[in-house]
């Protein structure tokens, strides 16, 4: 902009604040804004939580600023910590009769949405505080004052944003990090990358490697790698296949590429890379899990969570606490003598394996397990995890007993029934057919999800809960088919969020995936209504209600391809 219209702008400007409030955010507290009508201005100080703004994701501590545009949505959710905050609302104008200036709107300073990281200006958060105080005395002077005050930080704040001092960086990072993993597999180029970051190739650059220790274009070559890796690993796809799936038309150069990464050919990769990870072989090293197994001068020993057991003959009688191991003996073509079922008005097996259960006798529920009915079972094995462990001692009198972890990863339980009932190799053929199974789905979904996120919703009673890939399910979705995430839940380590129902549209994905009570309560329930109801109003989005029984309870290995076939026919429909 030419110097005499940045002096016209700022001269014939004029903000009027319309609102101060101030509160205090508890551990896990939520303060959300919606579609604001006017300009926000939000100063904090303490703790460390996390924003939400427009979309983008920004880590916040100690004390932080952020400008929300008129029309801007911003979530604010606090850490372990209080974060104390006030909030500034004004509206932004010219002054009648100024003379017009062509100024693009998208540009404008005090029309641009921006987080201020590094700390805030001296005094500035001190400044909102008697802004604040000001405001509750009431009309005349101190209004006047008020504005002043506002215009000051705003100034302040506005200069280190331009320098490039604030929230700016991290932002376009991710933005451009986003774009890569949805695009990785087309031909992309710098110019492109920065033209959509709105800066120059050397910024970006720049930036980049501040935050991701390289540069774009390494980037989208190690995103290609991985993937490249994962289909030799779990694919038979031909090398030319891969190399075009992974967005080389030349199979000599990628080849070439993924030796300068790798260290090896593909080929060379592909013969020695299973071995040498050990991706079906017992760890030799301290264990991983909770639950692993051991060759004593015996015979295989299982460590579970209450101790160990020496495996001396497969168990002809097993009883089951948990319905997720009544699906993983069914997998390996065994049925447990004895299972709990879900707490349904009418007691049951799940649906998706309830017709192979018929010989099953009934225990009670996960929660409620009928302890008579597991001593007249007379089981000569029984495996339930650590919600069961106030039972322990009765169960262990009655048989014995292993105790797992109930999050323990499902491919490491099937290892260890298949070890326990002289079935491993069973087990490690299930698990090479699933990891072949979602590399070759993964790849599929790739060019259909471009530039969209999907996202893995549960409503509960006045709540939404968002999974994150930390749940076992969103794990599925986003770790094992790659799954875009939206940025709402792309960083965290908690396995899901609660939000209201109202702040759903803050999630800003593409596709949800909902976790249906329907089947376990016979009706959906009024905030499941509620929740079908918003996101039907958009067509942008496609919403897919599933069985909660099966997507969360139901963690073997026929439940989990199950989710995958399902995630298939919606995507690929």
């Amino acid at each position: 902009m030419r110097q005499q219209e940045q002096a016209s702008l700022w001269s014939e400007t004029t903000v009027k604040t319309l609102d101060v409030r101030s509160g205090t955010l508890p551990p896990g507290g939520i303060m959300s804004e919606t579609g604001l009508a006017a300009n926000l201005l939000l100063l904090a100080s303490g703790g460390e939580g996390r924003l939400v703004m427009n979309g983008e994701v920004s880590r916040i501590q100690a004390f932080f600023a952020c400008h929300a545009a008129q029309g801007s949505t911003l979530t604010l959710t606090a850490g372990s910590e209080n974060i104390h905050y006030i909030v500034i609302s004004y509206k932004v104008s010219r002054i009648v009769g100024a003379a017009h200036v062509l100024f693009p709107q998208r540009n404008h300073p005090l029309r641009t949405s921006f987080v201020h990281r590094p700390g805030l200006p001296a005094g500035l958060y001190q400044t909102a505080e008697k802004i604040g105080a000001k405001w509750s005395r009431g009309e005349g002077l101190e209004r006047f004052h008020i504005n002043a005050l506002l215009q000051g930080m705003l100034y302040e704040l506005i200069m280190e944003h331009e320098l490039g001092q604030g929230g700016a960086e991290p932002d376009i990072v991710d933005v451009v990090a986003a774009y890569i993993a949805g695009h990785y597999r087309q031909e992309l180029e710098l110019k492109e990358l920065a033209a959509l970051a709105g800066c120059s190739m050397r910024q970006l650059q720049r930036r980049f490697k501040q935050e991701k220790s390289l540069g774009p274009m390494e980037y989208v070559i190690r995103l290609r790698m991985e993937s490249a890796q994962r289909m030799l690993l779990h694919t038979d796809a031909p090398i030319g296949e891969i190399a075009e799936r992974t967005g080389y038309r030349d199979m000599y150069y990628f080849s070439r590429a993924f030796k300068k990464h790798s260290g090896v050919p593909p080929q060379t990769y592909r013969r020695t890379a299973a071995l040498e990870t050990g991706v079906f072989s017992a760890s030799s090293g301290p264990p991983v899990h909770s639950a692993y197994s051991y060759e004593s001068l015996e015979g295989a020993v299982i460590c579970h969570m209450r101790g160990e057991y020496s495996i001396t003959a497969p168990p002809r009688r097993i009883a089951v606490m948990d319905i997720q191991y009544a699906d993983h003996l069914l997998a390996l073509e065994l049925s447990p003598a004895g299972s709990v079922g879900l707490g349904n008005p009418a007691l049951n097996f799940p649906q998706y394996i309830r017709e192979r259960l018929k010989e099953t006798e009934m225990l009670g529920t996960y929660e409620y397990p009928d302890l008579r009915a597991v001593e007249r079972l007379q089981p000569d094995l029984i495996i339930c995890t650590e919600v069961h462990d106030p039972h322990y001692e009765v169960l262990s009198r009655i048989a014995p007993t292993i105790m797992f972890k109930r999050n323990e990863s499902w491919q490491t339980i099937l290892n260890l029934l298949g070890e326990l009932t002289g079935k491993r190799a069973e087990a490690e053929r299930i698990i090479a057919d699933y990891l072949r199974r979602t590399a070759l789905l993964s790849e599929e979904l790739a060019p259909v999800l471009a530039g969209k996120s999907v996202a893995l919703i549960r409503p509960r009673e006045s709540l939404v809960r968002v999974h994150t890939a930390s749940h076992r399910t969103g794990a599925v979705l986003y770790r094992d088919l790659g799954l875009p995430a939206p940025l709402f839940v792309a960083d965290t380590s908690d396995t899901a969020y609660h939000i209201p129902v109202d702040r759903l549209p803050s999630v800003h994905a593409n596709h949800y995936f909902l976790l249906s009570n329907e089947m376990m309560q016979e009706g959906i329930s009024v905030t499941e209504r509620n929740v079908r109801g918003m996101l039907d109003t958009d067509g942008r989005q496609h919403i897919y209600p599933v069985d909660a029984a099966t997507w969360i309870g139901c963690y073997g290995p026929t439940g989990i391809n199950c989710i995958v076939d399902q995630v298939a026919r919606a995507l690929l429909a």
